[in-house]
């Protein structure tokens, strides 16, 4: 169990790595995070506080995909809500301390760790099986109702985030672009390819395959 834990919290915290290097990179946030980023835009509120609200409403969500089949466990989603927005800023603090540019150069290297880190992460704690971010909560949800394969769900779900951020910027914010750029665009359909690419690549390494999804 503590192993487990352990797992759980490391890949929240590499995860919200994966966030703040895609918010430095100036090429726009990562999907999941975009409309978290979009509320602060919008609102001034700290970035940490409208990530709680998010997830919150997303584990709303799961509910109404499972219904009957809406284990209480997932409600220790909220716990995770606490932990990755403190995460996420605590990624800030820590990502500004790398010297950074402006380059294209650069941008494009932030962006590119900002994915691999982003997969990586849902990798290390998606199959410790607690609870995980309600993001993936709901990729999850919708992998258990349809059996598609969650890579392919992943890819989707971020699209969609990425379309409804375009729209809260487009009709609240300055800037329809806020949250958004081509960055995001690139994450959302590279996420769910870099982690299919990670889990393949483990399961070639140990002979074990790990399943990210969770009944």
């Amino acid at each position: 169990m503590i192993k487990r834990i352990c797992s759980f919290v490391a890949g929240l915290f590499i995860m919200s790595l994966g966030v703040a290097f895609s918010i430095v990179s100036t090429l726009g946030t990562t999907p999941i995070s975009s409309i978290s980023y979009s509320l602060a835009l919008i609102t001034n509120i700290d970035i940490g506080i409208t990530t709680f609200i998010f997830n919150a409403a997303l584990i709303l969500i799961q509910f109404l995909i499972l219904r009957s089949r809406f284990h209480k466990r997932r409600l220790l989603q909220l716990i995770n809500c606490v932990l990755f927005g403190y995460f996420t800023n605590l990624a800030l603090y820590l990502v500004s301390f790398i010297p950074f540019d402006s380059s294209l150069v650069m941008c494009v290297l932030f962006l590119a760790i900002s994915i691999l880190l982003t997969a990586f992460g849902i990798f290390v704690y998606m199959p410790a099986n607690i609870a995980p971010l309600p993001g993936e909560g709901c990729v999850e949800s919708v992998a258990i109702v349809t059996n598609w394969r969650f890579s392919t769900i992943k890819i989707g779900f971020d699209a969609l985030m990425v379309i409804i951020s375009l729209v809260m910027c487009g009709l609240w914010y300055t800037n329809i672009f806020g949250a958004v750029n081509i960055g995001t665009i690139i994450s959302a359909f590279l996420v769910g390819f870099t982690l299919r690419q990670i889990n393949n690549l483990y399961a070639r390494i140990t002979g074990e395959h790990v399943n990210v999804v969770n009944e």
